[in-house]
């Protein structure tokens, strides 16, 4: 009896909380992060505030470059500065909602819940006059009764495309606007914080943020991207269709984000969104011979690659091949294998390693490139090895599992090594090696 009451207890906690924000978060129901590519448009959103010290020299760096932002604003700092909000909405900028108190809503009970987002739009709307029609609430957290509420009040969620890190406390001008522009793209909804004042936040965060602003502005124009008011960035899109697939996808991406974090998994580049995912391991097998001779022995440090799924997103269209997709990936591998040449060569955490390591079903022209392509053996780690390449690849290819019917034959795991000599020789500039890349 006892364990029924509370597994009943659990089983509302998580619809009340947990699956809320799973939805909107993940499956982006009711929400909105990005817009569809086309027109070269991003828009700017600001966080938290406002701040007395901050959002003035914000709303300056803004008129400068004659820029519109959106100020998703906390209730209770409107309330202490009106006269900053008033200047907000007079210089042509939106207000939203960001909670009265800034509180993680998916912590509250239902008239919680209400008073922290009706309280916060009273405070807009008797400073402004105007009707608040945006909501981002604290953290991007939800639950069941701030989803009916917003929804009844005609709020549209807008949350962010993806996390600039401006607020922590190791955040500098140059990390801000390194993330930023080297992720940002088409569509893109940036999101960034004109107050330190908050759970969690660095205190000077906001600081740093006016200090990157005009290079994010300046980098903005020099990669022919717009900043356009939110209210123009959202009014032409199109009511999306959630397909079961779509799920599937930001499902795993939470999934892979796990993976990546307890298993060390690194990006080439950091703060880009490279092709390959690197970590380094030791070697636990048998001794292993090499192709060129030489033995990978138990103890050995080997880098092991993993293909970044949403980089090969952004490399396939609808009407592409599988081909056409292998030829793309080796042209991202190729362009990439300089940089690991580098790394190996240069970077003090990398000079142990022995060779790379990678399992791909895409192996076909790798030899070109310098890897050498092995048989995996018969047994339960291959059979689980090619259920999950082949999954994956039916995930993210445009066609889904009717690629896994057409191409079942030839899709099969495979081992890809490179030796640390034979990467150096052909990819790290000056060696003996140099010119002997393969071309595609």
């Amino acid at each position: 009896m006892a364990a029924s009451f509370f597994y009943a207890v659990l089983l509302i906690l998580l619809a009340y909380t947990i699956v809320p924000t799973l939805l909107i978060r993940l499956g982006k129901i009711g929400a909105i992060s990005s817009i569809p590519k086309g027109g070269r448009r991003v828009s700017l959103t600001f966080d938290d505030g406002p701040d007395p010290c901050y959002t003035p020299q914000i709303l300056e760096i803004l008129e400068h470059y004659r820029i519109k932002a959106c100020f998703f604003v906390v209730g209770t700092k409107a309330r202490a500065y009106p006269d900053l909000i008033k200047q907000i909405a007079a210089a042509g900028h939106a207000l939203g909602n960001h909670g009265y108190r800034h509180r993680a809503v998916c912590l509250q009970e239902p008239y919680s819940t209400i008073r922290e987002i009706r309280e916060a739009n009273q405070a807009i709307e008797e400073i402004t006059g105007e009707k608040v029609r945006f909501y981002r609430p604290a953290w991007g957290l939800f639950n069941l009764c701030s989803i009916c509420y917003y929804r009844l009040k005609g709020l549209k969620v807008i949350l962010w495309t993806f996390m600039s890190w401006d607020w922590g406390k190791g955040a500098t001008a140059e990390s801000i606007a390194h993330k930023v522009l080297n992720r940002v793209r088409d569509g893109a909804i940036l999101i960034f914080h004109d107050s330190g004042s908050t759970p969690g936040a660095a205190d000077d965060a906001p600081a740093q943020v006016v200090r990157a602003l005009p290079a994010i502005l300046d980098g903005l124009e020099k990669r022919d991207l717009k900043v356009v008011p939110l209210e123009e960035m959202i009014k032409t899109m199109r009511p999306g269709r959630l397909t079961l697939k779509k799920c599937a996808r930001r499902l795993w991406g939470v999934v892979e984000w796990t993976f990546r974090k307890l298993g060390r998994i690194k990006e080439l580049e950091e703060g880009k969104n490279s092709f390959y995912r690197i970590a380094t391991r030791r070697y636990r097998g048998k001794e292993w011979p090499m192709p060129d001779g030489t033995l990978l022995k138990p103890g050995n440090i080997y880098l092991e690659l993993h293909v970044n799924n949403d980089r090969l997103q952004e490399l396939i269209d609808e009407k592409m091949s599988l081909e056409r997709i292998a030829l793309k990936a080796l042209r991202e591998v190729q362009r990439e294998l300089p940089l690991l040449a580098d790394l190996l060569n240069n970077n003090p955490d990398y000079q142990d390693v022995k060779i790379l390591f990678g399992i791909t079903l895409l192996h076909r022209g790798t030899e070109r490139l310098g890897f050498t392509s092995m048989k995996m053996k018969p047994g339960l780690f291959r059979a689980l090895t090619c259920w999950y390449e082949r999954w994956l690849l039916a995930l993210f290819h445009p066609y889904g599992f009717k690629v896994l019917k057409a191409y079942r034959k030839k899709l099969t795991p495979k081992y890809l090594v490179m030796t640390r000599q034979e990467l150096i020789s052909r990819y790290y500039p000056g060696e003996t090696g140099e010119g002997q890349q393969g071309r595609f």
